[in-house]
């Protein structure tokens, strides 16, 4: 990786300095074609991480919803997410997709004390940061929870809040520790 952070020399549009404000954008609103580019950074999330099946399509509709709620309100993030864009697409072509997404996510440098002054830094912090946030809230840290017992069968985060309080039923399975296959799971 330490091979990769100097390649970033080479990206200016990353490395350019900017106010450690939010960025502001002259649309209010993302086009569909911005919203299909940050869906690709979120689905790159899934697949760093290997933690949801087909490619993430099962939390689309709730990253959707995720998006509408940043752009429709103030503070808008429609320059955050334009930011981004443009930083993936500048590190992709420089270090190629799966070395850019790498680094992105494992070791891009950029610190979470200090405040976001580059390009890279606001699309880390205000994008990346958050759209895992999103990926895991939105059910993607079920895929983390496999049994060696049983590797197809997920088991709940033991975070996870399953329901209304109100159900009589439970709405999802309750993990039961020393559970091995075979055995039911009334028993």
């Amino acid at each position: 990786m330490p091979d990769t952070l100097s390649k970033l020399a080479d990206c200016p549009i990353s490395q350019s300095p900017v106010d450690a404000n939010f960025l502001d954008h002259e649309d209010d609103f993302l086009s569909d074609l911005a919203r299909d580019k940050l869906w690709e950074i979120f689905v790159e999330i899934g697949r760093a991480w290997k933690n949801v099946e087909n490619d993430s399509a099962g939390l689309r509709s709730s990253w959707l919803e995720f998006i509408e709620a940043k752009t429709k309100r103030q503070p808008s993030y429609v320059g955050e997410y334009m930011n981004a864009i443009s930083v993936m697409q500048e590190l992709v072509g420089v270090l190629g997709r799966e070395e850019a997404y790498r680094m992105l996510f494992f070791a891009s440098g950029v610190s979470q004390k200090d405040p976001p002054v580059t390009r890279l830094a606001h699309a880390k912090r205000y994008v990346v940061d958050e759209f895992i946030v999103v990926q895991i809230t939105a059910s993607g840290f079920r895929g983390f929870a496999n049994s060696k017992f049983s590797p197809n069968r997920p088991l709940n985060y033991t975070g996870f809040i399953r329901g209304s309080r109100y159900n009589e039923r439970p709405m999802a399975r309750l993990y039961t520790p020393g559970l091995t296959a075979g055995r039911a799971e009334t028993e």
